[in-house]
């Protein structure tokens, strides 16, 4: 999926990748240099694209970027730890850390990446006040992921409104951490940090519209509906009246999704679902920015504002291709 470019990334925001970078290294505990094994992505160029939204958060609210970068670090190794867990609990990617060790010892690695999260966020030298909040705000967070996670596994996500429900917890919930954690670092104004916890919000159901719509029509591995899965351009297909309407439903009902993921598939072509899936998307984006507007500082709102913006890529050739 396309993101904000190096192009629109300020060359304050580049210089600080390889101090995040030094960070992880420095992270990794010398008795268990293995470690290294599930992040080793992580420690070269580019870097992981979340890792950009605390420290331009922090420069939208007025801060000095560089205060965030443990938060970034922090945030990279968080992240890190979430696909983990949700390769583990998927096993539909090629190539996964669990198919190279097995599941066992990459639950393992997961579990000890969210410790080395909060090991990180520990070193950070920010006043006591600020620290507590970051922290609380990472607990907080990752409490509301997996109760999101949760609901996904338990296949709570067969309608519209237990479907936002579920992505708010997991998506929303990620992103809004994201930004708001920068921005607490760098200011001490509620309404800034809501206004960047917002766009982090909306940002994260963008980034999950655009992800469900990839994972039938351009997967990287088994499509959702080869794995059964009941995401947002099925529970479309159900919730509309068209004369395929009932078909959905009954292939839903009898768990045969993944038997019949092509036939599925043509029924959404038919109903126009990617051209829904665009406007949720757009509608997204437009809350996002408008979010940004009562932020200070040009520069850190340019880079989030070209981060959503750059996920539609070309947007008349989106909307041709739809």
């Amino acid at each position: 999926m396309p993101g904000v470019t190096m192009d629109e990334q300020k060359d304050w925001l580049k210089s600080l990748y390889p101090e995040v970078r030094n960070i992880l290294r420095n992270s990794i505990p010398d008795t268990w240099p293995g470690l290294e094994t599930a992040i080793s992505a992580l420690l070269e160029p580019p870097i992981m694209t979340e890792a950009i939204l605390p420290l331009a958060s922090c420069g939208a609210v007025g801060g000095n970027a560089k205060d965030a970068v443990h938060i970034a670090a922090a945030l990279m190794i968080f992240a890190a730890c979430l696909r983990l867990f949700d390769d583990i609990e998927d096993q539909d990617r090629a190539g996964a850390l669990w198919e190279q060790v097995g599941p066992a010892r990459a639950w393992n690695y997961a579990s000890a990446l969210q410790v080395l999260a909060f090991g990180i966020l520990s070193k950070a030298p920010l006043p006591r006040k600020q620290f507590l909040s970051v922290n609380q705000l990472f607990i907080d967070s990752f409490l509301n992921l997996a109760a999101g996670q949760d609901r996904d596994l338990q296949g709570q996500t067969k309608t519209i409104e237990e479907y936002w429900l579920t992505i708010d917890k997991k998506s929303g919930c990620a992103y809004a951490l994201a930004c708001a954690s920068g921005a607490i670092v760098g200011t001490g104004n509620p309404e800034w940090i809501s206004a960047c916890r917002s766009f982090g919000h909306h940002l994260g159901l963008t980034i999950q519209i655009f992800n469900d719509m990839e994972s039938i029509w351009h997967p990287d591995g088994l499509t959702d509906l080869k794995q059964g899965k009941v995401t947002l351009p099925l529970i479309y297909g159900i919730s509309r009246d068209h004369p395929w309407r009932d078909e959905l439903i009954s292939l839903i009902n009898s768990q045969a999704i993944d038997i019949n993921a092509e036939r599925i598939k043509e029924i959404l072509d038919r109903i126009d679902t990617k051209n829904f899936m665009l406007w949720a998307a757009l509608k997204e984006r437009k809350e996002a920015l408008e979010a940004l507007e009562s932020c200070p500082n040009t520069d850190g709102k340019d880079v989030l504002i070209a981060y959503v913006t750059g996920l539609f890529g070309d947007l008349d050739s989106l909307e041709q291709n739809v």
